[in-house]
């Protein structure tokens, strides 16, 4: 987790499982108690994921609602983007 700016960004590498996606969880409600305008996930360096890992963005969303700009995803094509799809499904 870094700060940029007035935002938070969470960075994800190799593997989006239950428990990574728990650790996210708790990394986005810290990220949440600085009083970001907003949080940011990267999910370009993502290897690989489970349905229970994508499920955790889902939840990170919900906890980002009442900041000012929210939370975004930053995905490129692979894993990554197809974990984000998944989790809205």
């Amino acid at each position: 987790m870094r700060t940029n700016g007035a935002g938070v960004v969470i960075e994800l590498t190799d593997l989006l499982d239950a428990q990574t996606g728990a650790a996210l969880v708790t990394a986005t409600n810290l990220a949440v108690e600085m009083s970001p305008d907003r949080v940011d996930i990267d999910l370009r360096c993502l290897q690989s994921w489970t349905q229970d890992g994508a499920s955790s963005l889902v939840r990170c969303r919900e906890i980002c609602s009442d900041l000012p700009d929210g939370l975004h995803y930053r995905t490129g094509r692979g894993p990554g983007r197809a974990a984000l799809l998944a989790a809205y499904t």
